[in-house]
């Protein structure tokens, strides 16, 4: 923190109004104007831009704290909610919830403060406002793991507490790459290879997104009804107390399955009251988007969720209500970490899986600090730069310890609210403090978690469709950074090709690849890591990437020519420079020899001459027989560039 900007904080408390509104400098007005996408006046004069170290008054703190707490409270509630609905217990939900954003808040505040270990050059945190949150990564790896275990008969809070010993393992990996150069990691994992994991993180959630849009995940799976049940003897009904039994085997009708978790209302999966109120989440997105202000896009996910819950607040179908307010009721006032604890143990299957997830959170974080600097107006390249990473790196690890320490999943940078700066112009650590607070304020007051569960099922999955293909898109956007040559499509053609198909067919790899063996407990411990690594998308698409990555060359020039192709009014010369044809001459500065390629090939070179050292000549065309120039010219008179 710079002296000046400290002295001039303590001096304000003579001054309770300046403390509070400062004096007058920011305009508030600017993130709270609607706009006209379509007017042609003249752009808003943006506010002023707060430094790194400046401080903020209080008010304005609070309020830049808050519009980042609400564009990353949408992303921190889906996964403990995703979690929860492997378990009956909505209490377990609500504390999941709670827990999410108080250890969100912790980790914030501490990753922006930055501590450094005495005696050491390295840090604990980044020191600028690198927002922490739960991680998407883990919400597949994590789900499938619970579902194996519940098979083998292992309750709920027994398989969390192997998840969460697992974690505590396996986040050392992380903590461990953050004391490696980042061109060493970025080596092994270029942006080709995370790009297309990220992707498939997102591809793999929007199907959550899209089930829950239609009424929720269990009617789903069982649209088509239950699956029809085997008798070794039927009972035929007749009059009353008089059915009778039959001898053989008979088959009872599939069970047509209502989904829950919309309030009172239970209809069949797809229903059109379902997709209507997910569609006007999606259409208030849009509608946000066009006309919002800089403070409502910041926060339009959580803005376009309340506009959801609200219409299905105010809708009935036959007389029931989508939104049953039970959840609250039955909720704590205030509640905490460790309210609810699990035992601890360890799934050894899930150790590929979670490795590959925090190999890739972390390389991911290395672009999201670099974009936090940039944002902030910081340079992202020297010392200064270095030790930021080194600081995020070593407290994604370390806070993932002290999530699961507190029974909650790993945490990682988030990216989202590096629009938060450029909008608001505010690099200001007081606003990533504040945002810390706000989270914490949030998961401390429990109804707020049971609040939370109270969202319809069809509402939560129109806005978490949208989120997770976000996810998508910026997988998208980071494999397509340094463009798509051969080599990189090759690659990215065979890891799509693995992870999206396992994704959209589960059942590819799940059940008939390597059956159980019962007799031997270690075989069929190893049966599940392997199954669970190549049933998982991301985690084989990313273990593919990463293979072609290290085995494939990289090719030296990406330019698609025909080789055997001789432009018309272009002769080929011998060894000693003449032209083999005699109706068709070149000057002597035509001659050299990257001319004469250049002219065989019929292409452009656009090289620089300081580059290349020669000179460069245009194209000829094909029907040119035109003689060259005077000396000193190119053909057609045209000077040598």
């Amino acid at each position: 923190m710079e002296t000046s900007a400290t002295e001039a904080y303590l001096y304000s408390w003579k001054n309770p109004k300046k403390l509070l509104f400062g004096s007058g400098q920011y305009d508030y007005v600017f993130m709270c104007l609607p706009q006209w996408p379509w007017c042609r006046r003249e752009k808003l004069k943006p506010p002023p831009f707060f430094a790194l170290n400046e401080m903020l008054p209080v008010c304005l703190a609070a309020i830049m704290g808050l519009q980042h707490a609400l564009a990353m409270v949408g992303g921190l509630i889906t996964p403990p909610l995703l979690i929860g609905q492997t378990q009956p217990d909505i209490e377990i939900t609500q504390y999941f919830i709670a827990g999410s954003l108080i250890v969100s808040g912790v980790c914030t505040i501490v990753h922006v403060l930055r501590i450094r270990f005495p005696g050491t050059r390295y840090y604990y945190g980044t020191g600028i406002i690198s927002v922490i949150g739960t991680s998407f990564t883990f919400v597949n790896p994590v789900i499938q793991s619970i579902g194996i275990m519940r098979g083998q008969g292992i309750s709920f809070g027994d398989a969390y507490g192997k998840i969460l010993g697992t974690l505590l393992v396996c986040c050392w990996w992380s903590v461990a790459l953050s004391f490696m150069p980042p061109r060493m990691l970025k080596r092994v994992f270029p942006p080709i290879v995370t790009g297309v994991t990220i992707f498939l993180i997102g591809a793999s959630l929007i199907t959550a997104g899209i089930q829950n849009w239609g009424g929720g995940a269990y009617c789903a799976q069982y649209d088509h009804g239950l699956p029809a049940k085997k008798y070794s003897s039927c009972l035929v009904p007749g009059p009353p107390n008089n059915s009778t039994m039959v001898p053989g085997t008979c088959f009872a009708a599939p069970v047509q399955v209502s989904c829950s978790g919309n309030g009172n209302v239970k209809l069949p999966y797809g229903s059109q009251q379902y997709l209507g109120l997910g569609l006007v989440v999606f259409v208030c997105l849009v509608v946000i988007e066009l006309f919002g202000s800089p403070f409502m896009k910041n926060a339009e996910v959580i803005i376009a969720l309340l506009f959801g819950y609200f219409i299905a607040a105010v809708t009935k179908y036959h007389g029931q209500s989508f939104i049953s307010l039970d959840n609250i009721h039955v909720a704590r006032s205030i509640t905490f970490l460790w309210v609810h604890t699990f035992n601890i143990g360890f799934y050894w299957p899930a150790i590929m899986p979670f490795l590959v997830g925090f190999t890739i959170t972390t390389v991911e974080a290395i672009g999201d600090i670099s974009a936090t600097e940039e944002a902030s107006g910081l340079d992202t390249e020297g010392v200064e730069h270095r030790q930021r990473l080194q600081g995020g790196l070593l407290g994604d690890g370390c806070n993932s310890f002290f999530a699961a320490l507190c029974t909650a999943l790993p945490n990682t940078t988030f990216a989202q609210n590096n629009g938060v700066i450029v909008l608001s112009r505010c690099a200001s650590r007081s606003a990533g403090i504040a945002c810390g607070v706000w989270l914490i304020l949030f998961g401390v007051l429990a109804k707020i978690g049971g609040w939370v569960t109270t969202i319809p099922n069809c509402v939560l999955g129109g806005m978490t469709t949208f989120l997770f293909a976000n996810v998508a898109v910026s997988g998208i956007k980071v494999a397509t950074h340094d463009g798509l040559p051969r080599r990189s499509r090759f690659i990215l053609a065979v890891s799509i090709g693995l992870g999206l198909g396992v994704t959209l067919v589960p059942d590819f790899i799940a059940n008939n690849f390597w059956g159980a063996n019962h007799h031997s407990q270690g075989l069929n411990s190893f049966r599940n890591a392997v199954v669970l690594v190549l049933s998982n998308g991301f985690s084989i698409g990313c273990l593919s990437a990463v293979a072609l990555n290290l085995l494939l060359p990289y090719e030296q020039s990406t330019e698609m020519q025909n080789v055997s192709y001789v432009p018309g009014g272009v002769h080929p010369v011998d060894p000693n420079g003449k032209v083999m044809d005699p109706d068709f001459e070149v000057t002597k500065a035509d001659m050299q020899p990257a001319k004469t390629e250049a002219m065989l090939r019929g292409t452009e070179d656009h090289m620089d001459d300081s580059a290349r050292g020669t000179s460069t000549l245009h194209r000829i065309s094909v029907n040119d027989h035109r003689s060259p120039g005077p000396a000193g010219k190119g053909l057609n008179g045209a000077n040598a560039v």
